[in-house]
């Protein structure tokens, strides 16, 4: 399907028309490419969706924001460090026209970025793993551009002269790697003969050119759990399925309606023996339960020094107290009295916050050091050990 709009409610017009006549519900997976849907290449930590979050989310507002739908590329290692490809809204509307699309019967399962899929698209790859894919029409255009040093980034060009721009850029990079592989992906007849002007397929042994239909009709790979993917996930047992599963049980129910009396008493000294079982079980697990907390207590109190060792607990409280959201850790290690801990510093924060954080969870009356080295792109590591 291939339409126009000029905003997500006209989108949710469109599609619901399109699929009119068809049972209900349609499941439908969504190539999101709206003006207010940004993607930016940052430095990040290693880590998952929480840790990216807690790391970038002071210059990149909407990661905090429920309402705006925001995902990111896989993680790579650059050098010594990590980045990846940040997809973000910079005002909500995703989440609402899942949701409208929903109410009129169109489920929409997933949502992906152009980006992401411009890089599902090639179903080949160079030996330096370089690939470029763009995607084109009069006055839009959008690539993918994974460069064999691995700095991946998204160009946007939009306006009347889309066309031309994206054409001279390609030009350019075409001349400094001439078998590089790019893929086009042109909308309709008019914009493939413009850019044809710029680049084709007949100059350059990488280029090949598809329609936008060719590109859509391929197998593209989207893994469920990719971390590019835009809708949060659903839980699998949704209040919706409950409703349906607690129909099917009631109607279960009502037609044994006519057994169920002869089978009452029968079933009420069943359930009275499964209670007592139960109960049973119970107070064995809260016995055990208080031999834990005994034993949790004894080795909080080992942790807090004396003929023990070192106070570690005081330190990993202190470490939890006093670390700023600016700062995200990465690991923490204790061996005998040395203390190790990593971390990495957010973008936007103060050039003195390592040190700033070091002197609050080491001043001169803590029973342990602390120091600082810093690394490249924000990395630090900060290693001290506990006083004798």
């Amino acid at each position: 399907m291939s339409s126009e709009f000029s905003d997500l409610a006209q989108a949710a017009e469109v599609l619901v028309a399109h699929y009119a006549d068809e049972p209900k519900p349609v499941r439908i997976r969504l190539i999101y490419q709206p003006d207010a849907l940004e993607t930016a290449p940052v430095a990040c930590p290693q880590g998952d969706r929480a840790t990216l979050a807690a790391a970038l989310a002071g210059d990149f507002p909407a990661l905090g924001n429920p309402q705006c739908a925001w995902s990111h590329e896989p993680v790579l290692p650059i050098g010594g460090d990590f980045a990846t490809l940040l997809h973000f809204e910079t005002a909500p509307g995703l989440i609402s026209l899942a949701t409208e699309l929903a109410r009129r019967g169109v489920a929409v399962e997933s949502v992906w970025p152009m980006a992401t899929f411009l890089h599902a698209l090639p179903t080949e790859w160079s030996d330096s793993g370089a690939v470029t894919v763009v995607a084109v029409q009069a006055q839009r255009a959008v690539a993918y551009r994974h460069p064999a040093d691995g700095v991946r980034s998204v160009p946007v060009r939009l306006g009347e002269s889309a066309v031309a721009e994206v054409g001279e850029w390609l030009g350019e990079l075409l001349t400094q790697s001439p078998e590089e592989p790019v893929l086009l992906v042109c909308a309709d007849a008019a914009t493939a003969a413009a850019l044809s002007s710029f680049v084709s397929a007949e100059d350059y042994p990488g280029v090949e050119q598809i329609t936008l239909n060719e590109a859509l009709a391929r197998p593209g790979a989207f893994p469920r759990y990719h971390p590019a993917q835009l809708l949060p996930r659903s839980p699998i047992f949704t209040a919706q399925r409950f409703l349906v599963a607690a129909s099917i049980a009631f109607l279960l129910a009502a037609a044994g309606l006519g057994v169920g009396v002869a089978r009452a008493a029968l079933a009420g000294r069943e359930a009275a023996r499964d209670q007592q079982t139960k109960l049973t079980a119970l107070r064995t697990e809260v016995a055990q339960l208080r031999e834990n907390a005994a034993e949790i207590s004894a080795l909080r109190r080992s942790l807090e020094g004396g003929a023990a060792g070192p106070p570690c607990g005081a330190l990993l409280d202190a470490v939890a107290t006093t670390v700023p959201a600016s700062i995200t850790l990465t690991s923490l290690r204790i061996e005998g009295r040395n203390v190790a801990i990593g971390g990495w510093v957010s973008p936007g924060a103060s050039p003195t916050a390592v040190e700033d954080w070091r002197s609050r969870l080491a001043p001169a009356s803590a029973p342990w050091t602390a120091t600082v080295k810093a690394g490249a792109t924000g990395a630090f590591t900060l290693t001290g050990g506990f006083r004798l």
